[in-house]
């Protein structure tokens, strides 16, 4: 990597930030494009977001930067504007400097149906999807997902609280149809058999000591399995699904796509998706 004291400085927001490919990813498409600059993760507990997002403000060489979890929809009350995706999501992934003012984007969920089409050859029109967590996440799945057609929306989540609430966000914004349920929910295990997409958008996997974010007995041949979690590759949840007959997916395209649309925000220029993709391999491998 090449910069100088004047390049533009990019972060990741996030708490943990340490297991992020961001930053070999963002930094492969800044090098190769040759823009002086440099992506870099910080680690930023909750209570301390809005004094960092502050910092951003008086920063003259402030590129851009990314939320990840915990804070994508805090970080919606922390920009100063926020663009239609989202505004309609309700959650930030991306952050835009225009002019001294915070722009709040959100890359998330266009990546997520990029990487269905390209990858899975899946289109969701028609088809009943299930959604396991209800934060920033699920929340742009949820949205591109309706705004995409899908028949029915099933959130499901520890908190059912949040799952209703998800729901009923994505039924009054887009007006399509959702339901949220709890783990226990007696509803759940027939939605899950008998829908054609699993979405994982809960951090259960990121650790290799975590057991499946659901029941692996519900998972039946032929449907599409989605782990959001890119690190590890495979993820127990994707271990059981390959057991029985499903098809599988992996976190690292939907991470590219939004990587790509979040670079081409901040610069104005189209990132080389090979490097980008290169650099993700070469660091997980």
């Amino acid at each position: 990597m090449r910069f100088t004291a004047a390049a533009k400085v990019f972060v990741l927001f996030g708490d943990p930030v340490e297991h992020s490919l961001s930053p070999a990813m963002q930094n492969a498409a800044l090098q190769t494009a040759g823009i002086d600059g440099i992506y870099i993760p910080w680690r930023v507990k909750s209570a301390d977001l809005p004094t960092a997002f502050e910092s951003l403000r008086g920063m003259e060489n402030f590129g851009g930067a990314n939320v990840t979890l915990p804070h994508k929809e805090r970080a919606v009350s922390l920009v100063d504007t926020l663009t239609k995706e989202a505004a309609a999501v309700g959650a930030v992934n991306t952050i835009v400097a225009r002019g001294g003012r915070l722009l709040g984007a959100n890359t998330d969920g266009q990546g997520f149906l990029r990487s269905l089409h390209e990858e899975a050859a899946f289109l969701p029109r028609g088809k009943p999807a299930v959604i396991l967590g209800a934060g920033g996440a699920a929340r742009a799945v949820s949205v591109s997902l309706a705004e995409a057609g899908a028949e029915e929306i099933v959130i499901v989540n520890r908190t059912i609280e949040r799952a209703q609430s998800l729901a009923e966000f994505v039924n009054r914004e887009i007006g399509a149809s959702a339901i949220g349920l709890g783990l226990d929910d007696p509803r759940m295990p027939a939605r899950v058999r008998d829908c054609a997409l699993v979405v994982n958008a809960t951090s259960v996997g990121l650790s290799p000591s975590d057991p499946s974010p659901i029941d692996p007995s519900l998972l039946q041949p032929g449907m599409l399995v989605y782990d959001l979690i890119y690190r590890p590759l495979e993820t127990v949840l994707l271990r059981e699904a390959t057991k029985r007959g499903c098809q599988i997916m992996g976190g690292l395209g939907m991470l590219l796509y939004q990587g790509a649309l979040a670079f081409e925000l901040w610069t104005g220029q189209q990132p080389s998706e090979e490097a980008m993709r290169q650099a993700l391999v070469a660091a997980i491998t």
